[in-house]
C-alpha cells in the first residue's frame, strides 16, 4: 500500500460524495415540472484517479516482452460533470431531462457497488491476514 493513503478513508469520502450527488439528482427529478428550474450538478472529486495515481508503486510492470500486460485496460479517470449547458429546455424554462438525471442515478448506483465492493475485499483481505477467515 502506498504510505499515507488510506483507502477506508477514501472510500468513505467517495461514498459521503455519492449519497450528496444522489440527492442532488433526486432534487433534479423531483423538480422535472417546476418553470424556469435549471438542473444542479456536482463535479466529480475525481477518485479513480487519485486511486490509481496513489497505488501507481503497486502496478504490475512487464520486465520482459514475453510477458503479459497486467494493466487494466481503459482505465481512465472520470470527467467532471458540470451542468452549465442544458440538453433540452421547455417552454415553461425548466432544463430537466428526466432521462438524463435517470442514467445519472443508475451510474451513481453503479458506483456505489464497486466502493461497497472494495470496501468488502479490503476488509476480507484483513481478516484473513488475522487469521480470521475471508469471504464474509
Amino acid at each position: 500500500m502506498a504510505e499515507g493513503f488510506d483507502v477506508f478513508d477514501a472510500v468513505s469520502r467517495r461514498m459521503k460524495w455519492l449519497e450528496e450527488r444522489q440527492g442532488v439528482l433526486s432534487k433534479n427529478i423531483a423538480n422535472a415540472d417546476t418553470p424556469d428550474y435549471k438542473p444542479r450538478a456536482m463535479e466529480d472529486p475525481e477518485f479513480v484517479g487519485a486511486l490509481q495515481r496513489e497505488l501507481e508503486p503497486m502496478q504490475p510492470r512487464v520486465t520482459n516482452a514475453g510477458h503479459i500486460n497486467a494493466g487494466v485496460p481503459g482505465a481512465q479517470t472520470p470527467e467532471a460533470e458540470e451542468q452549465d449547458e442544458t440538453y433540452e429546455t421547455a417552454p415553461n424554462g425548466n432544463a430537466v431531462v428526466v432521462e438524463e438525471q435517470m442514467v445519472k442515478v443508475a451510474d451513481t448506483q453503479q458506483s456505489h457497488r464497486a466502493m461497497t465492493n472494495i470496501y468488502r475485499k479490503y476488509m476480507d483481505m484483513f481478516r484473513t491476514a488475522w487469521g480470521s477467515g475471508g469471504g464474509g
